[in-house]
């Protein structure tokens, strides 16, 4: 307890402040020595201390927030243009300098000079240049390797098959390389798996027999897939970001829906080898024609390569959903329909556990190919690192529209050749299977 003396006491002078044991404190207070001090002076000190410094934090904190809120709004209120930059900071995401918005922009001013600079793109003349004057075009630029990779992404989020395939960059017209041969046909217990390399139960001081694996040559050739879009010149001057965000969409998802258009249905003559048309693919004989049935399921199954049971994926065309929904197990219960819940439930796009893809590119119901069982991990793809993109204000001047084109480079096929006989010398099974008409 603390103390005030009022006349000198054990060498402490009058108006000392001492702290003492509460008894010895009162003790002194009564015979008139010293007098109490009410409070902690050292925590009133303490507390004025720390009061002066938590008000110096939040002026500090009041003033940094003022000062941030303060340029955002200058920011807001600039044009779109110069706000970004201001906002998110000079190259950061959102800048106009650097972004696909910006690139257009200045494709369609036909600036050489500053795409090249600012980008590293250059002009690429078309062979067919004669032919495209009259668009006012005759060639295009190559986007930049960043904005190519976005487009992909775009590309992939609409295209299964590009998100599951093996995906082979082409740094030329033309690729070439080895695979095992796993379909050339071994005789009796020889698993085909091995590209020819057997294995042989020996006895001791024996010569071992040698074999070798044998290897086939697979050639992808970058195969132009092309196309065009419009858009507002409004659109083109109002700002780059509406432009960026509209032509990303347009063209990554028109480039995905024709690549897997190709890449299931495509006959593999100056575009990819799909999967309908490739010499691989096993299909089965329709149970009931005109429908898909669970007959059609198990025999489809059968014919799948073992090692894909837990990769394939069904793709099925719309108008075979009907047919889906009836089908029953051996218990007579529907599959894609929840047991508990009944129709009050969306399906469950799984069959046999392995997913479901709804998909238009394929035949209507009845036809070959309406339902296929793919392993898209064997399907090989080979892109071109290298898209164009050219601009005209001629095509639709009247309509004060931009007519932009857009030139891909891919190819695909299947991994293998043909389907693969099994060790039995009979049974064939492939990673692509459908039902016939």
């Amino acid at each position: 307890m603390f103390i005030q003396l009022k006349q000198p006491y054990f060498g402490k002078t009058a108006g000392e402040r001492v702290d003492v044991d509460p008894t010895h404190a009162q003790s002194l207070v009564q015979q008139g020595i010293a007098e109490a001090v009410l409070g902690d002076p050292l925590a009133d000190l303490l507390g004025k201390q720390m009061g002066t410094m938590i008000e110096s934090v939040t002026k500090g904190l009041d003033q940094a927030v003022t000062e941030a809120l303060k340029q955002f709004a200058q920011a807001q209120s600039k044009s779109r243009r110069n706000a970004v930059p201001a906002i998110f900071g000079e190259g950061g995401e959102g800048d106009t300098k650097h972004n696909f918005g910006d690139w257009l922009l200045h494709v369609a001013r036909d600036d050489h000079a500053y795409l090249e600079k600012e980008y590293g793109s250059s002009f690429s003349a078309w062979q067919k240049a004669a032919m495209g004057e009259s668009s006012g075009v005759t060639g295009g630029y190559i986007v930049p390797p960043d904005f190519y990779t976005q487009l992909l992404q775009v590309v992939a989020e609409e295209n299964t098959f590009r998100r599951e395939a093996f995906v082979q960059p082409m740094a030329s017209a033309t690729l070439q390389f080895p695979f095992l041969d796993i379909t050339t046909v071994q005789s009796a217990g020889v698993s085909p798996f091995f590209g020819g390399v057997q294995a042989y139960w020996t006895s001791e001081a024996q010569t071992r027999t040698e074999t070798e694996p044998q290897f086939k040559m697979m050639e992808l050739k970058a195969q132009e897939l092309s196309g065009y879009s419009v858009s507002s010149n409004i659109l083109l001057q109002d700002a780059a970001f509406g432009l960026e965000k509209f032509l990303m969409m347009l063209f990554g998802r028109a480039v995905g829906w024709y690549e897997e258009y190709a890449f299931l249905q495509g006959n593999g003559v100056g575009k990819p080898l799909g999967v309908l048309s490739a010499p691989a693919s096993l299909f089965t004989t329709r149970v009931t024609t005109g429908h898909f049935s669970f007959g059609d399921v198990a025999n489809m199954l059968a014919k799948l390569l073992p090692a894909s049971y837990n990769r394939a994926r069904w793709f099925v065309s719309p108008t075979v959903v009907a047919d889906l929904l009836q089908l029953k197990d051996g218990a007579s219960r529907a599959i894609f329909l929840s047991i508990d819940q009944g129709v009050t439930k969306a399906p469950v796009w799984k069959l046999l556990n392995l997913p479901v893809t709804i998909t238009e590119k394929l035949p209507a119901l009845g036809t070959k190919g309406d339902v296929l069982l793919v392993d898209t991990s064997l399907y090989v793809i080979g892109d071109r690192m290298q898209l164009e993109i050219a601009a005209s204000e001629h095509v639709n001047f009247l309509k004060n529209q931009m007519t932009w084109r857009f030139v891909q480079r891919v190819d695909g096929r299947p991994w293998m050749d043909n389907a693969v006989t099994l060790q039995d010398g009979t049974s064939t099974v492939s990673p692509f299977v459908g039902v016939n008409t």
